[in-house]
């Protein structure tokens, strides 16, 4: 029988034991909640203003990275909401991974 590494490589030299794999979803896992709170936010925002005003369009901006504004549609949070999501079903396939390789 062959012997298994109880880590395993991110690509690049970024090598993650299964303790720092299940640390990056966590935090992963965080931010993504945040996002989807952000998300349902503005579409209660939208609402609100469909339903009142004639403008249907919403920005709203971050001032983290003054002086430059960025700005948050509901598409880019969409996006964002998208690349957690493919990033924290990779690390649980790979946390999957060494879980099966350690037993």
């Amino acid at each position: 029988m062959g012997t298994y590494s109880s880590k395993i490589s991110l690509g690049g030299n970024k090598i993650m034991d299964i303790n720092q794999l299940n640390s990056k979803r966590n935090d992963i896992l965080g931010e993504l909640k945040a996002y989807e709170e952000l998300q349902l936010g503005l579409e209660q925002i939208s609402k609100y203003n469909r339903e009142n005003h004639t403008n249907d369009q919403l920005k709203v901006y971050t001032t983290a990275y003054e002086p430059h504004l960025e700005e948050i549609t509901e598409l880019s949070v969409a996006e964002k909401i998208e690349k957690l999501t493919n990033n924290l079903l990779t690390l649980s396939e790979q946390i999957n991974i060494l879980k099966m390789n350690s037993k």
